[in-house]
């Protein structure tokens, strides 16, 4: 189980949302040096919201400790970074060997496109990782430590 530190900002029925505590920089240069932490400003003026389940019933203005299961980051990972890629160069080889290099243009953007259409109708129908999967972030407890213990 993947568990991060939040405050909780409102409730909607049984979901709250949730603001992450996690610094927009590293600890190398606290954003003096690399420009992280300008770019984090300048694509997220707002602190983003992130919906949760709240099995617990916790209230707004409590710090809380989320868990993601294990396995879901992966697979949000694979289908987000992998299969778009994997698509691209199967699309990319494709193309090249029937029409050469404008095919490997057209048929690497063919792919990206594909993935494209099938991340968005895989993420409605909830079709991906697995159907009955619990993917959705989970309030644990309250009090956020800054350690959070692995369970």
């Amino acid at each position: 189980m993947i568990e991060s530190p939040v405050q909780i900002r409102r409730i909607e029925g049984d979901t709250a949302w949730v603001v992450s505590a996690a610094p927009s920089s590293c600890g190398a240069c606290a954003g003096k040096g690399c420009g992280s932490s300008i770019f984090a400003r300048l694509w997220h003026a707002d602190e983003a919201e992130y919906p949760v389940a709240n099995p617990i019933g916790a209230s707004p203005g409590d710090n809380v400790v989320i868990g993601l299961p294990d396995g879901v980051l992966l697979h949000a990972t694979l289908a987000s970074y992998g299969f778009p890629l994997l698509a691209l160069l199967l699309g990319t080889g494709l193309g090249s060997f029937v029409f050469g290099e404008p095919g490997a243009i057209a048929g690497g953007l063919c792919g990206l496109v594909l993935a494209a259409l099938w991340l968005k109708l895989s993420s409605r129908l909830h079709v991906w990782p697995h159907p009955g999967t619990k993917t959705v972030p989970v309030i644990l407890r309250r009090g956020a430590n800054a350690s959070c213990q692995k369970s």
